[in-house]
């Protein structure tokens, strides 16, 4: 330690910090993985525009324009539901957490937390089209026979469609409309529905 100068405790110190950020931050990536593909709750910590700032408790993730629905706006504080699409290792990056509200996965999620034939797999969403804020095109069959697909996504008097209607975006004006759509093996009736 007598020969170390004042110059090499600063580098030390500096590269000893960055490791510490480095090993956080690969524990925070590591406890995410399991996030992934899943709805998480956060809370708003900075709305600014078209740009969301969203804490996810250790860390915080951006909302662009193109990951929010439609005309959305958002205050601080205000619990906000995303769907994590993936992490990434580029630091140039304004969140290492990628998360969206207007991927077609969140509706898929949104409609397995409501349809409960959807989650024990009676009923199976075949495909999803989705123009975030205007329109939603969900195609759905059964595997059983006695259950009918778009019934089942619809609910009793529309309740479990109005359920996930209200949580895609929360714009005045107008909501997403959401179709359900029978899926057959046959093209021809599949087109006609």
């Amino acid at each position: 330690f007598d020969t170390l100068g004042k110059g090499d405790v600063t580098r030390f110190i500096t590269n000893f910090k960055q490791k510490i950020a480095k090993a956080e931050k690969e524990m925070l990536l590591e406890a995410f993985k399991s996030k992934i593909g899943n709805i998480i709750t956060g809370t708003v910590e900075k709305a600014d525009g078209n740009i969301v700032m969203v804490n996810l408790g250790k860390t915080s993730a951006v909302l662009g324009a193109k990951d929010l629905i439609g005309d959305e706006k958002y205050r601080s504080g205000d619990p906000i539901k995303v769907y994590v699409v993936g992490i990434g290792k580029d630091d140039k990056k304004l969140s290492l957490i990628q998360v969206s509200r207007s991927h077609k996965d969140f509706l898929r999620k949104l409609f397995e937390n409501e349809v409960n034939e959807i989650y024990d797999k009676t009923v199976i969403i075949k495909d999803i089209a989705r123009r975030a804020g205007q329109r939603a095109k969900v195609v759905v069959y059964s595997t059983d026979p006695n259950v009918d697909a778009s019934g089942a996504c619809i609910g009793k008097g529309g309740e479990r469609i109005q359920k996930i209607v209200s949580q895609l975006g929360n714009a005045k004006d107008e909501k997403e409309k959401i179709d359900i759509v029978q899926w057959h093996s046959n093209t021809g009736l599949y087109l006609s529905e």
